[in-house]
């Protein structure tokens, strides 16, 4: 029922691209492009961004420091989430959508590494 998904055409493009990738495992050597072939982080870090702690939602994001071995905590999201996307964007983060458990959230939230600052984005 998504505007975005029942009217923008290259949205149903990459959809279906999608799903036939995914769906199709034994065509996905045919199915290879720019958007399915391994690739580097833009950011030049490994980000773990929210997911489940022992019984709820996490609301932290941490970045590995290849120099210490170890993980620090960059940010907090503005609420606990599970099942949301992630996507690097002109070397920002930005963390979409998912669930809190309970409901459905079209809240965007945006991580610039170069600034160290989260913002809330409109969704």
């Amino acid at each position: 029922n998504n505007k975005m998904f029942s009217e923008d055409l290259e949205c149903q493009k990459l959809l279906m691209e999608a799903m036939k990738y995914h769906l199709l495992p034994e065509r996905r050597p045919m199915l290879q492009s720019p958007r399915t072939k391994p690739r580097k982080s833009t950011v030049g870090s490994l980000y773990a961004v929210g997911g489940m702690d022992a019984s709820k939602g996490s609301t932290t994001i941490e970045k590995y420091d290849l120099r210490t071995n170890r993980w620090i905590q960059v940010g907090i999201m503005n609420g606990r989430r599970l099942q949301f996307g992630v996507a690097v964007i002109d070397n920002k983060l930005y963390v979409v959508g998912g669930r809190d458990g309970l409901k459905t959230s079209n809240m965007v939230e945006c991580y610039n590494p170069i600034t160290k600052v989260w913002s809330t984005m409109p969704p």
